[in-house]
């Protein structure tokens, strides 16, 4: 079975956090946290920070892992390393994705959101109470 390592981020911002809605490929119209695949060489921060700039055209200034999950589609093994993220910049536009929303954790499910993602939902509801600012750490 292949195994393919991908990262995403949680944008924290105004006590929200940023869903993209994806637009091309086998889960078009499903909403997910923003990120995408571990290059060769580089850490999951790394890779993160790159996606954000790729997919949103933002800066991340801070990263903290929150949860791993596993999940298997179409014979592959998908190792998805979840992080908290912050940035001083709102994307403003798509450009990789057909939608972008601002919600709260408990509203998650009433969008398309992959069932798959539930534990990294349960997680980051467990620590959303402490998310009224951001929290700095290194890259």
């Amino acid at each position: 079975m292949k195994k393919i390592k991908v990262v995403c981020g949680v944008l924290v911002q105004d006590e929200k956090v940023l869903i993209a809605q994806r637009a091309t490929g086998d889960s078009i119209g499903k909403f997910e946290f923003p990120g995408g695949k571990v290059e060769i060489g580089e850490s999951n921060e790394e890779a993160l920070i790159r996606e954000f700039k790729e997919e949103l055209d933002i800066d991340l200034i801070s990263v903290i892992f929150l949860e791993k999950s596993v999940d298997h589609q179409a014979g592959k093994e998908i190792e998805l390393y979840c992080f908290l993220c912050f940035a001083d910049q709102k994307p403003e536009k798509c450009i990789v994705h057909s939608q972008l929303v601002w919600t709260t954790p408990e509203h998650i499910y009433d969008y398309d959101f992959f069932e798959s993602d539930r534990g990294l939902v349960q997680k980051l509801m467990e620590v959303w109470p402490c998310m009224k600012k951001p929290m700095k750490s290194k890259f």
